[in-house]
């Protein structure tokens, strides 16, 4: 049967990146508005001077809040914009955001035991980033940016601070599923896929589109480690040809910080969620990193046919 070609698809990567950014902008004010419309019966007609204040987080009220507008924010820039535009460029949408075919079991347990193990390497490279220092006369934006993270840090805490159940599920939906699926239909599932049809070569495209990953979240003193990240979730799209694999990658990451944070706000444990992972022994480290060499190996040579396949996914 004839199918009407889309809007999008045979246009050049310049031209898709484009039309994308676009939807980016135009979806995130437009759900941010509907947002505050639908905010309006619950926080009152003052919800834009409320969101302003909110930033202190005085009260219960400032945090939910700001969970509210995190959720809105998260569907307006990553999940309506990446379905819009894989409507335009294709018409068989699933597939080409990768959604069609499931990665096998050794391949999803290789990667859940990855998200563990490497975890040590993300803490080396946190404290390196920490480290970093920029030139004397720049003092004054390194103030700026240590400033934004600390602001960070407690919105964070403040985010996943929590007793109960309830509100356990909430950060999970928030932080890990709301997250894991919104980023990586954009990173994963669009961009990577645009800069690999452009620049032709897959490990640039997840490099770069690992770079932009990191920039997105505007945390200096976590770029390395969120680098680091966006790559492995990079290397597990392109290999398995499926999204599902880095959206669960992502979210067993994410959710696992927040179990963490919770469990240590609950004094069930002792370690905090920066601490998580970290291995003072070097020949601990060191095994750490070649199990996690090893599980890759695994998974490329598992999904090596995939991984070689032209235009994979």
């Amino acid at each position: 049967m004839y199918q009407t070609e889309r809007f999008l698809e045979n246009k050049s990567p310049f031209l898709q990146l484009l039309v994308l950014i676009i939807l980016i902008l135009f979806s995130t004010f437009l759900i941010f508005f509907l947002g505050v419309l639908i905010a309006l019966p619950f926080f009152g007609m003052n919800v834009l001077d409320l969101l302003t204040e909110a930033s202190n987080m005085n009260s219960p009220n400032d945090v939910a809040l700001l969970k509210y507008f995190q959720v809105v924010s998260q569907i307006g820039m990553f999940i309506i914009p990446s379905v819009i535009f894989a409507v335009l460029v294709s018409g068989k949408a699933i597939r080409y955001l990768g959604l069609n075919n499931f990665p096998t079991g050794l391949t999803t347990a290789s990667a859940m035991l990855l998200i563990f193990t490497i975890l040590p390497s993300i803490n080396w490279l946190a404290e390196i980033n920490q480290a970093l220092t920029l030139p004397e006369w720049m003092s004054a934006i390194e103030g700026w940016m240590r400033e934004s993270e600390d602001s960070a840090a407690r919105l964070t805490e403040m985010f996943l601070k929590t007793e109960t159940f309830s509100g356990l599920l909430l950060n999970l939906l928030m932080v890990a599923v709301f997250a894991a699926v919104g980023e990586e239909l954009l990173f994963r599932g669009i961009i990577l896929r645009i800069l690999r049809n452009w620049i032709q070569n897959y490990h640039v495209a997840i490099w770069i589109s690992a770079f932009l990953f990191s920039m997105m979240h505007l945390q200096f003193f976590g770029f390395l480690p969120r680098l680091l990240l966006g790559a492995l979730f990079g290397y597990l799209m392109v290999w398995s040809g499926s999204l599902w694999l880095p959206v669960f990658a992502h979210f067993l990451n994410n959710a696992g910080a927040v179990l963490v944070f919770y469990f240590y706000n609950m004094e069930v444990i002792d370690t905090p969620v920066e601490s998580f992972g970290t291995l003072q022994n070097g020949l601990l480290f060191l095994v750490s990193i070649l199990v996690s060499a090893a599980l890759l190996v695994i998974i490329y040579f598992k999904n090596r046919k995939i991984a070689h396949a032209p235009n994979n996914f």
